[in-house]
């Protein structure tokens, strides 16, 4: 059995997961660069980096409301990466 068919029967066997990956990363990087941005993301990123935790948990909720979808993908994507066969 070759290297390519080796990665091709993991592949196959493993298609939640990969997808339940892929979603959550797609997630992750979405929340990143809302981390980064301007608004209540540039609110997040600067209070967090100075510590106010309390000041930071707000800007959170704000992001969960306005991009639901992402919040969905991430956790769809955890359940496809932990649910057994």
């Amino acid at each position: 059995m070759g290297f390519g068919e080796t990665v091709g029967d993991v592949v196959a066997g493993r298609a939640r997961q990969l997808i339940g990956v892929a979603f959550g990363c797609i997630a992750v990087a979405h929340f990143s660069l809302w981390a980064g941005g301007d608004g209540s993301g540039e609110a997040f990123g600067t209070a967090l980096s100075n510590g106010e935790i309390a000041a930071a948990a707000p800007e959170v909720a704000v992001y969960a409301q306005n991009h639901p979808a992402y919040l969905l993908a991430f956790l769809v994507g955890a359940a496809l990466v932990v649910r057994r066969q």
